[in-house]
């Protein structure tokens, strides 16, 4: 049967969320194209079970952009894949990395948008994105307002908030990260995500959980430009379409619990996430079926890991903060690979030892990665004068082993003993000067600030400290992801793009299934994941506030 009979186009007829296989339309054109959602929609035939002027796909960033919109006037539907709202903000510290934020501001921090930018620049390095960077620094301020006006928000500066590196230009000891003022004692965690979800259900944004959004329901034009009209999805054992009369926001997250998709697409092995299990990638690949482009899908937001309590975490499901990030930084611990060498300041920020691991063996043997498998080695001293991976002083936790030795550590472990014997001696010698000419450990301002190393000492004994004192400790390490970068190619506006660049109309994405990092594949420091999550979220907002309903 000929498409163009059944008043749609050859492309119309491979849409329903994205292309078909060719094979399978010529096999099945004339069973499919009566079914085509996009030319039902288009015709008024589509049966839409709800519709809202704004769907939303994923709670977490999401919901700021939620209550945003409901503020305005707009209606909204937000659906949930998990049975809880929130997304992965839920275990957020909610931390913001705001520059030039009034706080800052009102302290007498000396700051710039230039100086911002340039931080941006330099850290992104080849990826650095300066149109997406600028709409980053530009907004993020407005959206932080935004939360204390219309969720109440008290924000405070986050004294601990130093720019994760603070040797490159533009960056600033403390300022640019912010969060939720909480009592004494109290977390952080949850003190964002919470209060601007109840500000949106209480301007009428409707959340439903438990409803995994499984299409993009689109139309495409005799020029082949795309139109986004609603989504499918599934909710209580069917399948319900939801009309999005001006647009389709994706916050569907990361893809850091899809193990293929992580195996297939990041440059750093790196298998376990923080994340909340639901992070499957639903969005990049509904994405990729509707002909979007994709951008810094190689990259993630890292930190290393104990692999046991990554590993017990992961058989039940559950979302794990790594505890390694607490003791990297501290007296008597150092990192080594499989040949007993060091391969990382253990002392840099948690996204920078992330990076760390992604070296690939080239020198004989079996080809692989360098520094994998790899151990974080204490000794009693250490342990007597710091927790270890939960545990108590004298003690670490369980994801730590004991020897009486190097050298019966070196076996069990299967590292190469000379190799480990010479490398602790070395930096044993360096420690003992206060020195570390391999990596810089506790030579920079981070290291001899960092709130997680030895407070006590001064300077780099803060996390410099020989190991010498049996018995020994060793427990394996892997890289771990916050969460995944790689996404929707999305540019300054919040619009998707496809693969020949154009502007996917009506869609628009934000967060860690949007492909922009902070304006390239950086880490810029605590908050660095929900500052530019909630910009463009801000930047749809202003968007969609613009359009019209399509007809």
């Amino acid at each position: 049967m000929n498409p163009e009979a059944q008043g749609m186009s050859r492309r119309d007829a491979l849409k329903l969320g994205g292309l078909a296989g060719l094979g399978a339309l010529t096999a099945s054109l004339a069973a499919c194209a009566p079914k085509d959602a996009g030319a039902k929609a288009a015709s008024g035939e589509m049966n839409w079970d709800k519709e809202a002027d704004v769907v939303i796909i994923g709670s977490g960033t999401g919901s700021y952009t939620a209550m945003r919109l409901a503020h305005a006037g707009l209606s909204v539907i937000v659906l949930e894949k998990n049975a809880q709202t929130g997304g992965s903000t839920i275990f957020s510290s909610s931390v913001v990395w705001a520059p030039m934020n009034d706080l800052e501001v009102a302290e007498g921090i000396d700051d710039s948008r230039e100086e911002a930018l340039r931080y941006i620049e330099a850290l992104s390095g080849e990826t650095y994105m300066p149109e997406e960077a600028a709409a980053f620094v530009d907004n993020v301020n407005t959206a932080v307002r935004n939360v204390a006006d219309m969720a109440g928000v008290e924000w405070a500066l986050w004294k601990s908030g130093i720019d994760y590196n603070m040797f490159l230009p533009g960056a600033k000891e403390l300022g640019r990260a912010i969060l939720p003022k909480v009592a004494e004692g109290e977390t952080s965690v949850g003190k964002l995500n919470t209060p601007v979800i109840e500000a949106a259900t209480s301007l009428g944004a409707e959340f439903l959980t438990s409803t995994r959004v499984t299409d993009i329901v689109s139309r495409t034009a005799e020029d082949g430009s795309i139109e986004v009209l609603g989504v499918s999805a599934a909710s209580g054992g069917s399948t319900i379409n939801v009309r999005a009369r001006r647009a389709v926001v994706m916050a569907s997250g990361g893809f850091d619990w899809n193990m293929s998709m992580m195996k297939n697409f990041l440059r750093t092995p790196a298998r376990y996430s923080w994340g909340i299990a639901t992070d499957e990638g639903d969005g990049q690949k509904m994405a990729m079926r509707l002909g979007a482009d994709l951008n810094l899908m190689a990259e993630s937001f890292l930190s290393p890991g104990y692999k046991k309590e990554f590993e017990e975490a992961h058989e039940q499901g559950k979302s794990q903060l790594s505890t390694i990030i607490r003791d990297d930084a501290k007296r008597g611990i150092i990192f080594v690979n499989k040949h007993g060498k060091r391969f990382t300041n253990e002392c840099a920020s948690y996204d920078c030892v992330g990076r760390s691991f992604t070296s690939i063996e080239n020198n004989g043997g079996e080809r692989g990665w360098e520094h994998l498998p790899a151990w974080a080695i204490i000794d009693q001293a250490a342990a007597d004068e710091h927790p270890f991976n939960s545990g108590e002083k004298g003690t670490p936790g369980t994801s730590y082993a004991r020897y009486e030795t190097l050298e019966e550590l070196a076996a069990a472990c299967g590292i190469d003993e000379a190799g480990l014997l010479a490398e602790i001696e070395r930096y044993n010698d360096n420690a003992e000067q206060g020195v570390d000419p391999d990596f810089g450990r506790g030579q920079d301002y981070y290291g001899k600030y960092c709130t997680y190393a030895s407070v006590d000492y001064d300077g780099p004994a803060r996390t410099l400290k020989p190991i010498d004192t049996p018995p020994y400790y060793a427990a394996e390490i892997v890289p771990v992801v916050l969460g995944t970068m790689g996404g929707i190619k999305t540019d300054a506006r919040a619009q998707t793009r496809d693969m020949e660049g154009n502007v996917i109309k009506r869609l628009y994405a934000q967060g860690n299934c949007a492909g922009i990092g902070a304006g390239g594949a950086c880490y810029v420091g605590g908050g660095g994941t929900l500052g530019p999550a909630l910009a463009f979220g801000e930047i749809a907002a202003t968007e969609i506030e613009a359009l019209s309903a399509w007809e």
